[in-house]
């Protein structure tokens, strides 16, 4: 099939050189406009690696994707070991859902830790099933140990986070302390306090987790906190795909009337911080994507002279019977063209930087170190020991909570990017074109 007039016209004037500058200013719009969508791409890929760091701990660890907690009215009017009972068997019938792959117990209150030579600090306890690894891979792998083993069958154990413990001056072996406050049977708090024996330390990468979480079996915080009953369950519920969580409590919900308990999805629970984490890439997609306005810019002056310079072409063609909307959609198309090559190679480039970033990052402290080494070297007989002495890192562990830079892209984030490059290019080109409508093929042949 032969390619329509449009679309050869179109082809042609892309490639062809023009009388003063050649084909300088398509090469530069393609050119600017792969260089938008590179940095975008990428931007939106170490900022999703960083915020996922965030998210994914919290979700997985704290939030859980779904949670059923008992009422407050509903403690009141049953004892603790009948409410226990309903919800094990509440955690069965769920954990029965087709889409649930996990329910885990756990009991969370703040208590006070402290080891043999530091003042006590605040932190979390978590108090969970011995076999919590075996219920929840997703915890099995952000919570696996550094040092020691992920083990709460035995009395009296606790795991806490590197962190922590590099803090507390512990290690696996040592003794610390937990005190928090336990509910007696006439309503008022006690504060209870007991000696723990740390077995573990893991590391996941959340700076709050590794600092203030502690774990602990549900059979020792009952034992230590509940004063002599069992502590009120809470219990976490893990789904194949956390953003179906809507459908999910649709199920769940029927299965919780009269019981006393509701159900809490993770989008609900860290609202506001999630929230804010949103609208921090949303700004930054903004701010980043207005270099879109600035390559349309360069689209719309290119192709505005191209009109002009192609005069003569356009009355030959108005003179033969095309029609100026099709003569329009030359330039539109061009425009079209320009915007699709930029974005396609642009793509092709950001996800090779947001896949190899640690590489790039490490290329320029290599070469900013090498700069430095030089300097110090051509400093050295003038300055002795007294020249540049420093290196430089992008991201030093020892300032920033990290061992890599994370990047993840997201397939529908990134053809986002290649469509509003390809619109900004397209709608460029529309508004160039625009003056073809009032040439005058007879005026322009006259005097051209």
């Amino acid at each position: 099939m032969k390619p329509s007039v449009t679309l050869l016209v179109a082809s042609r004037y892309f490639k062809t050189r023009r009388r003063e500058r050649g084909n300088a200013s398509s090469v530069l719009s393609v050119v600017g406009t792969a260089i938008g969508v590179m940095a975008l791409t990428v931007v939106l890929a170490v900022m999703n690696g960083f915020q996922l760091g965030f998210i994914e701990p919290i979700v997985e660890i704290s939030s859980y994707h779904l949670q059923i907690h008992p009422n407050a009215s509903a403690r009141l009017d049953a004892s603790a070991s009948d409410e226990l009972r309903a919800g094990s068997a509440l955690a069965t019938r769920i954990r029965s859902l087709p889409s649930v792959t996990a329910v885990v117990p756990f009991v969370e209150r703040q208590a006070l830790v402290a080891g043999p030579f530091q003042k006590p600090r605040a932190c979390v306890l978590r108090a969970v099933p011995p076999d919590l690894f075996k219920r929840d891979p997703a915890q099995a792998a952000m919570l696996a140990p550094r040092e020691g083993s992920f083990d709460l069958a035995s009395p009296g154990s606790v795991v806490i986070g590197v962190e922590l413990a590099a803090t507390l001056g512990v290690r696996v072996g040592d003794y610390l302390s937990l005190t928090s406050f336990a509910v007696g049977p006439d309503g008022k708090p006690t504060p209870q306090k007991a000696n723990f024996r740390v077995v573990g330390a893991f590391r996941t990468g959340y700076w709050d987790f590794d600092t203030g979480l502690v774990f602990i079996s549900l059979t020792t915080a009952d034992s230590a906190f509940g004063l002599g009953n069992p502590l009120p369950r809470t219990y976490g519920v893990k789904i194949a795909n956390r953003f179906m969580d809507a459908g999910v409590m649709n199920q769940i919900a029927p299965m919780l009337l009269g019981t006393g308990y509701s159900v809490e999805s993770w989008r609900t629970y860290n609202k506001s911080f999630f929230d804010a984490l949103f609208m921090e890439k949303l700004m930054m997609m903004v701010l980043v994507g207005l270099i879109f306005i600035v390559v349309g810019f360069n689209v719309y002056h290119s192709l505005r002279r191209s009109v002009h310079e192609r005069m003569e072409e356009i009355a030959v063609l108005k003179a033969v019977g095309i029609p100026p909307g099709r003569i329009q959609a030359i330039f539109v198309l061009e425009g079209l063209i320009i915007g699709c090559t930029g974005a396609i190679s642009g793509l092709l480039a950001g996800l090779a930087v947001a896949a190899n970033i640690n590489g790039v990052f490490s290329g320029v402290e290599a070469g900013i170190n090498g700069l430095l080494s030089a300097l110090r070297a051509l400093s050295s007989p003038f300055f002795a020991n007294e020249g540049i002495g420093f290196s430089f890192s992008l991201f030093s562990p020892a300032y920033f909570y990290i061992s890599h830079v994370p990047s993840t892209v997201f397939p529908q984030e990134a053809f986002l990017v290649c469509f509003f490059a390809v619109l900004a290019c397209t709608s460029a080109a529309w508004g160039a074109s625009r003056a073809v409508s009032w040439f005058r093929p007879s005026e322009v042949l006259r005097y051209e």
